[in-house]
């Protein structure tokens, strides 16, 4: 069975903010996200703003075959193929693909938001929402490593993919982390983003085949082959880790 490693990274719908929490104030779309990120924050101690805001601008997908070898990885760019555009490649991929899910907290955040930019951009996934052993699924075919590891959210783990990366040899997050992608977007800074969703696809690939030795899904020796077999992506991330400010 052969595996699909997903990530997104998003903007925030500021004027969608402004239409709903602030109708009937005469606000523009920066004063209205302004004032929602600092309700948020008194509400929860954090500016994160609800899924519903969530717009994906980038989409990285990484293709491993069923022997555990991630042999390419795909960036959908919504400066090339516009918001819209990539949102319905991935919906199409996703019905097409039969093999297995693999993401960090896409069950809690990822999914969720491409699941309404689905309702918006009137996507059909009639696999994805009514297979009962689907990828939507709580057991399907979505592995979620978070969920994995933090044993269905009894524990908490803090640090999040950053840390899980960092334990076992990899270089994290780098220079950017998802809090610094807004920014990005508004500066018009689409490499730096597409390379950071892209690097966060590849190490989760990475923290995957640990997993994977971790369940006895793999052995230590098969462990190091493949790892040697996929060192031009392991190069890849190692080469991002200093903060850049290039836009390929």
């Amino acid at each position: 069975m052969s595996f699909l490693v997903f990530d997104i990274e998003t903007r925030i719908d500021k004027a969608l903010i402004r239409a709903t929490e602030f109708a009937r104030e005469e606000v523009s779309d920066e004063e209205a996200y302004r004032r929602a990120r600092e309700a948020r924050e008194l509400q929860t101690g954090n500016d994160f703003l609800p899924l519903t805001y969530h717009v994906p601008i980038s989409i990285v997908v990484g293709h491993v075959r069923g022997d555990h070898v991630l042999h390419g990885v795909e960036v959908g760019k919504a400066d090339e193929r516009g918001e819209a555009g990539i949102v319905q490649d991935f919906w199409q991929r996703l019905e097409a693909f039969d093999g297995t899910l693999v993401s960090f907290n896409g069950r809690a955040f990822d999914l969720p938001v491409l699941e309404l930019q689905a309702l918006r951009w009137g996507c059909a996934a009639p696999k994805y929402f009514n297979q009962r052993d689907g990828l939507r699924a709580r057991y399907g075919r979505h592995y979620d490593l978070y969920d994995f590891l933090t044993n269905s959210g009894v524990t908490r783990l803090r640090g999040g993919l950053d840390l899980l990366t960092k334990f076992i040899g990899l270089p994290g997050k780098g220079g950017v982390e998802g809090a610094d992608v807004q920014g990005l977007w508004e500066e018009r800074r689409w490499g730096e983003i597409h390379a950071y969703c892209r690097r966060d696809v590849i190490q989760t690939y990475y923290l995957f085949l640990h997993v994977e030795r971790l369940r006895g899904h793999l052995s230590a020796e098969r462990l190091r082959q493949v790892e040697h077999e996929t060192e031009q992506f392991r190069r890849e991330v190692d080469a991002g880790a200093a903060p850049s400010r290039g836009n390929d």
